[in-house]
């Protein structure tokens, strides 16, 4: 009876989980904390190595993340444990961020650019097989419409230049 009672008492008997992500949150945020400061050249241009060090980062946080750990924290804590300077990480990150997004977006103007130019083609052989002088008015006016540049998206050069180094070691790897 005594074994009995025992056997059903036991599942109602669990411990609590730890709970020491906050813990191990704080400590990490103090480390950083306590980490040297970081003071970029004044340019902002990445360097190959911290470009490096970015993607070696990304890749152990993707391996951090897979394993539970909080997204919020995992870049710094993957930066702490490759021995980088979490300080330099975090500039370095904003840097290649804004790279990548410049990278994505001049690929996207790549394509946009190419299916103007299929539409200019295809409105052109339409202008040519046009039966009247007032469809050949509509196709022209169409064709000046895609011809006018939208606007001047000029990159700004640092920006510009960190992409292109981006670009440059992620292929080279």
């Amino acid at each position: 009876m005594i074994l009995l009672s025992t056997l059903l008492l036991l599942p109602g008997c669990r411990r609590e989980p730890k709970r020491s992500a906050p813990k191990s949150t704080t400590a990490l945020m103090d480390q950083v904390a306590k980490a040297p400061d970081y003071r970029p050249l004044a340019d902002g241009r990445l360097t190959r190595s911290q470009i490096r060090m970015y993607l070696d980062v990304q890749r152990r946080e993707q391996e951090l993340r897979k394993a539970g750990t909080e997204s919020a924290t995992a870049g710094l804590r993957a930066a702490r444990e490759l021995g980088y300077n979490p300080k330099e990480y975090a500039w370095v990150r904003d840097r290649a961020q804004d790279a990548e997004m410049l990278l994505t977006t001049q690929a996207l103007s790549r394509r946009v650019a190419e299916a103007r130019q299929a539409i200019l083609a295809r409105l052109r052989r339409q202008r040519e097989a046009a039966k009247s002088a007032e469809e050949r008015a509509g196709i022209d006016r169409q064709i000046r419409e895609l011809e006018t540049p939208s606007g001047t998206d000029k990159a700004d050069p640092i920006q510009a230049a960190n992409a292109a180094l981006l670009a440059e070691v992620r292929h080279g790897q």
